[in-house]
């Protein structure tokens, strides 16, 4: 069996290095610029098909990934790549106009596209036309001289029926009168007439009295009176009706003339639409509504005033103008500048801008009104046949925003409402007729999101077939090397960056691994490389360079953890202030050096933490200090359970586990997760029960399981830069240094300073793959292995374990009474 112990790295294991000789320029200005998406496979197969299959209900796509990994870029260009292919869909037009039957609903009119414009040109020449010649036409001398002769047949007519009324009224000794009502109001009556005097026919038994007539000619006068009423009343009956048949002449009269024009205006514009049902179904409409408003247009104040306080328009509109708004086309969406499917992207995603509104002014009373001419189109509209990407973030930050989208998506249908109607804190006074639409939606967002959708939004898997994944990092390969300088070129030459020399990439792309958190992966995050080319630029500049130099990044680097290690720096003085006790030299029974990472959200620096343990007699087993006082995390809080199965596998095969032993992570008040620092709790646990010493020159990071197998962790770099520093500025022992697991290896980017610290011998990495490999380092003793009998060799660590635990359990058996 080989002996367990820790590996020393060399090294040349602790950064990865690219070959100078494969930067075959002299500067990044020679490089061709990077024409395509490069490591993700993945969403460009998914936002692919997503945007191919464009018939196709449901399929929408979530973009999930970190930001800064060119999601949008990537989307962009897939959907600009698909355009290209010449798969362009039928675009349309659309416009409302009004209603002339309810003008609460506007109508809408759908054009192939560029066809908007058009009918609204022609409609307002043609309307511009006709109101032109409404307005003159009642003033040119064939129609006045027309109406003039209508009139004066009427009121011939009406002369001789009265004439010839009168004449025999007074051929029988009577005239035509008026007299008052009850309402004292006129009321036509025919009146006697004797010596030239006219008398109601209720005088007739004072006149017999005063012996102006006898009572034969008052009986004679009575009955002629009587039947001369009667025809009086038919003669009303006659004129009203001449009356009613002259305005229906008149006004029919009025109509034929405005059909006329009308025709003649509206003539081109039905020739060209007769295939057209909507908009002939609206010329219909509209020139009913011309003719039932007809008499507007006659020279009367009265009836203008009339029509404008019927349109709520203000006096000095003119009647014209005042019907063209009537005929107005708002159109809503137009695409004849469009060449292929829209790709719309929404920055602002509130619910007005998506789906779209209704302008509103006060008129004249004060109040506030609106129209089939105020209606605004939304985005959503406006990626009709096409694309909408919005971002998640933005997107649900107003909840009514996703609800009305996902109403879209279902029914392809879009419905023009106030956003307070949606809320249904209001009514709309306006309905627009809904429109159809056929839009893809591109949500990009976090994955997490996506999950939540998922499990728990209604419609959402229906909706949303298509997921593209991101990635932030992919393997490392010298194509995709050979990608990323293309990337800093072409950045370079967007941005009018300075152009960077070989050794300044090999800097930007050895970061670029390191930022990945491997040696052999690399990130694609383009937006954190965009980031350091410009401050590495902006270095060089200051300096009055020509190119950017290694040692521009390099600055730019430093400069950039100055700015932001503000806590990591005050921690540091803390743990070199002894305010945070940290040994660094020397040894101690159940103290360990762990290390741990922290973030302040824009960076994340490593630090060693000490931990500590205490053992006891008792069946309590491994308190969580950390757990108890409610500071400790779910993983921390599994790693401790993780630790129990290893002690219960090792050491209670054959009798109980008699051990109360506590565990902390001292002079820590902000809470821990993560299960990184089991391997230490191991070794510290180990040390307090065997009163075995461990020295405080190196620092552990490793995770466990219950087999005692040392497992990966995240941030090792980070961890060891965190606690070099500490030994850097308390001065090298020559014996100092960090543990890891043997699968961070691979890991490994460290700086310059620290792998010229392990040439000199200052300081040391070495890994361990399993439990047993790091005791011989840390307390100078063997873990030990167990023999045939499972039992230990003496002086190694497990001997000594055993040994205690042994003790532990018999002096926790109750003593038996004699």
């Amino acid at each position: 069996m080989v002996k367990p112990k820790a590996i020393k790295l060399k090294p040349a294991q602790l950064k990865w290095q690219i070959d100078l000789k494969k930067l075959n320029f002299s500067s990044t200005k020679e490089v061709e610029h990077l024409d395509h998406i490069i490591g993700q496979p993945r969403a460009i197969q998914a936002i692919e098909l997503g945007a191919e299959l464009r018939g196709s209900r449901g399929y929408n796509i979530f973009v999930t990934g970190l930001s800064g990994t060119g999601r949008m870029t990537t989307v962009k260009y897939m959907l600009e790549k698909s355009q290209r292919k010449g798969n362009c869909p039928e675009l349309f037009d659309y416009c409302y106009v009004n209603n002339f039957a309810d003008e609460s609903r506007p109508k809408l009119i759908q054009f192939e596209k560029g066809g908007a414009c058009s009918f609204s040109k022609k409609m307002h020449e043609s309307i511009t036309h006709l109101l032109d010649k409404l307005t003159s036409v009642y003033q040119e001398e064939p129609y006045t001289n027309k109406r003039k002769e209508v009139i004066e047949s009427y009121q011939e007519s009406e002369k001789n029926l009265i004439e010839e009324f009168d004449a025999k009224l007074k051929k029988k000794g009577f005239v035509r009168g008026q007299i008052e009502d009850t309402k004292g109001s006129p009321e036509p009556d025919i009146f006697l007439l004797i010596d030239e005097k006219a008398y109601r026919i209720e005088s007739l038994d004072s006149l017999i009295k005063e012996k102006k007539l006898t009572e034969k000619q008052a009986t004679q006068i009575a009955n002629d009176y009587n039947k001369l009423h009667e025809e009086l009343i038919k003669l009303a009956e006659s004129a009203n009706e001449m009356v009613t048949t002259f305005h229906e002449e008149i006004i029919n009269f009025d109509r034929k003339t405005a059909e006329t024009i009308i025709n003649a205006s509206f003539k081109e514009l039905n020739k060209t639409y007769k295939k057209h049902l909507v908009i002939q179904s609206y010329l219909d409409s509209g020139k009913e509504f011309i003719l039932d408003n007809v008499k507007y247009f006659l020279p009367s104040s009265e009836q203008s005033k009339n029509l404008q306080s019927k349109l709520g328009k203000t006096k000095n509109v003119d009647i014209a103008t005042q019907i063209a708004d009537k005929f107005a086309v708002n159109i809503i969406l137009d695409n004849s500048e469009t060449v292929c499917a829209p790709v719309i992207i929404e920055h602002n995603p509130t619910y007005g801008n998506l789906f779209g509104s209704f302008e509103k002014i006060v008129n004249t009373s004060g109040y506030w009104r609106t129209d089939f001419s105020k209606v605004k189109a939304g985005s959503i509209l406006q990626a009709d046949q096409g694309y909408l990407i919005v971002s998640a973030n933005d997107l649900f930050s107003e909840a009514v925003s996703w609800k009305a989208i996902k109403n879209v998506l279902l029914y392809d249908k879009l419905d023009i409402q106030p956003y307070a109607t949606y809320l249904q804190v209001s009514e709309s006074q306006m309905k627009p007729e809904p429109i159809k639409v056929n839009v893809k939606v591109i949500i990009v967002g976090g994955q997490s999101l996506y999950n939540y959708l998922y499990r728990n939004e209604k419609g959402f898997k229906k909706i949303f077939k298509i997921l593209a994944q991101f990635d932030y990092e992919t393997a490392k390969s010298d194509e995709l090397l050979d990608s990323i300088i293309s990337f800093i070129a072409k950045q370079c030459d967007e941005e009018n960056l300075l152009h960077f020399k070989p050794k300044a990439v090999a800097e930007v792309l050895e970061w670029s691994v390191a930022h990945a958190g491997s040696q052999d992966r690399i990130t694609l995050k383009f937006s954190d490389i965009a980031d350091l080319l410009r401050e590495s630029s902006y270095f060089a500049e200051q300096v009055n360079k020509k190119l950017v130099t290694e040692v521009h990044v390099k600055e730019a680097l430093k400069q950039r953890n100055f700015r932001n290690n503000l806590i990591d720096q005050k921690i540091t003085d803390h743990i070199l202030q002894g305010s945070t006790l940290i040994d660094t030299e020397g040894s101690r029974v159940g103290q360990i050096n762990g290390l741990t990472v922290m973030s302040t959200g824009i960076a994340s620096f490593g630090k060693p933490a000490r931990i500590t343990a205490a053992i006891g007699a008792g069946n309590r087993g491994i308190i969580n200090i950390e757990r108890e006082a409610q500071l400790s995390g779910s993983i921390h809080n599994k790693g401790i359970l993780i630790i129990q199965g290893f002690f219960l596998e090792r050491f209670a095969q054959k009798k109980p586990l008699s051990l109360s032993a506590s565990i902390a992570f001292e002079q820590n008040y902000g809470g821990i997760d993560g299960d990184s620092a089991s391997a230490a709790e191991i070794y510290v646990l180990l040390s307090a029960i065997s009163h075995t010493p461990i020295t405080q020159q190196f620092a552990i990071t490793g995770s466990l399981n219950q087999k005692g197998d040392i497992q990966p962790i995240g941030g090792v770099n980070d961890k060891i830069t965190g606690y070099y520093e500490i030994c850097k500025a308390r001065g090298f022992t020559g014996k100092q240094g960090v543990i890891i697991p043997e699968q961070n290896v691979n890991d490994l980017m460290l700086s310059e300073e620290i792998i010229e610290s392990v040439k000199k011998n200052e300081f040391s990495i070495h890994s361990i793959k399993n439990i047993e490999d790091g005791s011989k380092l840390l307390m100078g003793k063997d873990f030990g292995i167990p023999d045939e009998n499972g039992d230990y060799k003496k002086g190694t660590l497990l001997f000594e374990v055993h040994r205690k635990l042994n003790e532990l359990y018999e002096n926790s058996k109750p003593a038996v009474k004699k």
